[in-house]
């Protein structure tokens, strides 16, 4: 009998943003994006594309994409082990706006139909799914389910990037129009609509046109009040404390608002959970005796965000945050375990709060 042993199985690791740099340079094999920062996954996405098919002169014969409409295991297996036209490479993406469910057996479908990547050097792969996918991300470390991923793809989780960072990044928006910016209008903006990059890409544009047109050299705070509109962030607290409190109607309303902005439901999902999860954060230092300063510190947030959680949480059973948080919980693991689909998971979530908050007699439960 061989001594010989099996070579232990490598350990899942995240990329680092160096790494993700790197690859976008060169690309190798296959990638898994996820991460709040949608933009920034399809700039590096975009990246591997231009360095795998530069020597193609007709890109669109190895380029394949793949989505929810055209997507099955078979034809992304068949993508992935074509061979290169006209060119040394190919480059085959999926976009999901969901994995699939493991009850099924659809995620294990997908998962062999990458298995064999390795033995096709010659294709690049990526997998994206949306910003509310960040399964290992407060860890640091990948979960079973990102990790099921590896070694077959590299795990690249993209978050968002500080305030700092992005002011940088929106102050070279504003130099490429040939005028200045005060920093605090940069900050305002971002204070304003959100850390999302596409989001705010859009709303500088909008900033420096109307700066230009009133032939002013310099994006003030003013015009950035006047031009910006308000991120759905602003809408994704009120659902989430309408969830936490029972409150029906406000909470579908701002459903409906979600579902016109066509917001994929996990990302919608993620932003309740996260709320609920700093309101019961807020709650528990509001009983030791701490005060918006510590909620401030804890939690890492401005003394805005801070305040509202503050006043959110006031007067309200810590039994209900914990039970609001327990049917988010839940309302995840059906989402990714079961056939449900589409926004049916949340109406069931605001449904089931506000039956609870009911039986228990909360008070602000509207029908």
């Amino acid at each position: 009998m061989s001594d010989e042993k099996k070579a232990p199985r490598p350990r899942a690791e995240f990329l680092s943003e160096t790494q993700i740099k790197a690859a976008a340079k060169e690309p190798s094999g296959g990638y898994f994006f996820f991460g709040e920062e949608d933009y920034l996954k399809r700039h590096y996405a975009e990246q591997m594309r231009r360095a795998a098919l530069a020597d193609s002169p007709i890109p669109e014969m190895n380029e394949a994409s793949f989505d929810e409409d055209n997507y099955s295991p078979e034809a992304l297996a068949e993508a992935i082990a074509a061979y290169p036209l006209m060119g040394s490479r190919r480059f085959v993406t999926l976009r999901l706006n969901a994995l699939p469910a493991k009850k099924e057996g659809e995620l294990d479908r997908l998962i062999g139909a990458i298995s064999n990547l390795s033995d096709y050097p010659e294709t690049v792969f990526v997998l994206f799914v949306p910003s509310g996918w960040t399964e290992g991300a407060r860890s640091g470390k990948p979960t079973d389910l990102s990790a099921r991923f590896f070694p077959a793809l590299k795990l690249a989780y993209v978050p968002l990037l500080s305030e700092a960072r992005l002011v940088s990044w929106l102050a070279r928006h504003v130099r490429e129009h040939g005028i200045g910016a005060d920093p605090k209008a940069l900050s305002e903006l971002i204070r304003l609509c959100g850390r999302e990059m596409y989001r705010l890409s859009s709303e500088i544009e909008k900033a420096c046109i109307l700066t230009k047109c009133r032939g002013e050299s310099t994006l003030t705070v003013e015009t950035v009040k006047e031009s910006a509109v308000l991120s759905p962030e602003e809408d994704a607290f009120t659902l989430a404390n309408a969830v936490m409190r029972g409150d029906r109607k406000t909470a579908l309303d701002c459903l409906g608002r979600a579902i016109k902005r066509a917001e994929p439901p996990i990302k919608l999902l993620a932003g309740i959970s996260g709320v609920i999860a700093d309101l019961c954060a807020a709650s528990q230092i509001v009983k030791d005796g701490g005060t918006v300063g510590d909620v401030m510190n804890m939690l890492k947030i401005k003394e805005y965000p801070a305040k509202l959680r503050v006043a959110a949480v006031r007067g309200v059973p810590q039994e209900r945050l914990i039970r609001a948080l327990s049917l988010c919980v839940e309302t995840d693991r059906r989402m990714k375990t079961s056939s449900a689909t589409g926004y049916a998971p949340l109406e069931m979530l605001v449904c089931a709060a506000s039956a609870a908050a009911l039986k228990q007699g909360g008070s602000s439960w509207r029908r």
